[in-house]
């Protein structure tokens, strides 16, 4: 319940854009042919507080040109995130509504962060860019696990607004739980190649949210709580780790740690 609702809201940010993370830590692993790199941090970076995530990846080829297609990313989250005291994706968004309105339609406390996403387009003299908007909300869960609904909506060179599904599954060993995520192909135009998928970044939590409740007969707004921050770090910090298959059948992952925060000094009285 809560604290499925809330898993989710940690993963979501999975697929989503990032920009630049200021002391966020990232890593390389290579794939059969493709290389990925992985970023995480917290804002703010804190024991025991809440808290807002931002993370992203991207993918190249070993020759550093874009890769085949993605078809699929599973997003690994550190164990003992807490999840109790957040209140973030109060509401679902059914996906009719996604679908037809886009996130404008949704209720505002079912949404969980947003971000941007670079994707190179095979046609022409050479490859086009795009930066489309990403919204991730709560859609109906699935077999009681949590569902995430993405939207991307690209403007140019590509137009084209899609919605895809996570799913939130259960984690053991270093991680509590993971998001798994099936990424539709985006023909670059009609009959033409599939786009690849450069990077994907984004933060997920109370950052830049609002959402609204009653209190006394009046409707008014408020930031959502984020997820908390263990209140012990692990030896050598808060490891993530995504697995990507490509749509030629090849496959990359990367790792990454969060560094445990400075301890707070408290002023002497």
């Amino acid at each position: 319940m809560r604290t499925g609702r809330a898993t989710a809201l940690s993963l979501a940010a999975a697929l989503l854009a990032c920009l630049s993370l200021a002391g966020a830590a990232s890593a390389v692993a290579a794939g059969v042919s493709e290389q990925a790199s992985l970023s995480a941090g917290f804002s703010p970076d804190r024991l025991g507080q809440s808290t807002t995530i931002s993370f992203g990846f991207h993918l190249q080829t070993s020759e550093g040109t874009a890769p085949p297609p993605l078809q699929s990313v599973v997003l690994q989250m550190p164990a003992g995130m807490n999840y109790t005291l957040t209140t973030l994706g109060l509401a679902i968004c059914q996906p009719a509504v996604l679908q037809a309105q886009g996130p404008k339609g949704c209720p505002p406390n079912s949404r969980l962060g947003a971000g941007s996403a670079l994707v190179e387009v095979p046609f022409g003299t050479g490859s086009g860019h795009e930066v489309p908007e990403v919204q991730a909300v709560v859609g109906p869960p699935k077999e009681g696990n949590m569902v995430v609904l993405f939207y991307a909506n690209g403007q140019t060179p590509v137009f084209a607004q899609l919605e895809f599904t996570g799913e939130v599954l259960p984690d053991s060993g270093l991680f509590g739980s993971k998001l798994a995520t099936s990424v539709p192909l985006i023909p670059s135009v009609p009959n033409g190649p599939d786009v690849s998928v450069v990077s994907v970044n984004a933060t997920i939590g109370p950052a830049g949210l609002t959402y609204y409740k009653h209190s006394h007969g009046h409707l008014v707004s408020f930031h959502p709580l984020g997820i908390g921050v263990p209140e012990h770090c692990p030896s050598g910090g808060f490891p993530f780790h995504a697995s990507f298959a490509f749509q030629d059948g090849s496959q990359a992952s990367a790792s990454t740690t969060v560094p445990c925060p400075p301890p707070v000094r408290h002023r002497r009285k």
